[in-house]
């Protein structure tokens, strides 16, 4: 699997970066933020799955990456991408109907006070 210089900086960047995210949204600095401790309390469901999908992009970039170095046979990487991508779209449809409940509850809350 070739990639092009685009595509090793975004997956490198990826690779890098989410994991981050993951660590930042699991230690206790989420929870001195004001919108992060508000997510956590109302829409818990919604921040683990979204969670999971940072967690499967990152799993993505790894394997894209030590597919493209060598490290990792053409064969596993086409069952890796295909194990990795079936939870991904479960995940992302989970996650649209999970942000399509929260928005409708703060727009009725939001109405119900005016």
């Amino acid at each position: 699997m070739q990639l092009s210089n685009h595509d090793l900086f975004i997956y490198g960047l990826s690779a890098v970066v989410m994991p981050l995210l993951l660590v930042a949204n699991l230690s206790s600095l989420v929870m001195r933020d004001r919108v992060g401790r508000l997510m956590w309390a109302q829409h818990p469901t919604l921040m683990r799955v979204s969670l999971v999908i940072i967690g499967l992009l990152a799993f993505w970039s790894w394997v894209s990456l030590a597919a493209h170095f060598g490290l990792i046979p053409p064969a596993v990487v086409d069952v890796a991408l295909a194990a990795i991508g079936l939870p991904f779209v479960a995940a992302a449809v989970a996650e649209i109907w999970l942000a399509v409940s929260a928005l409708r509850q703060f727009l009725s809350s939001r109405a119900a006070r005016t």
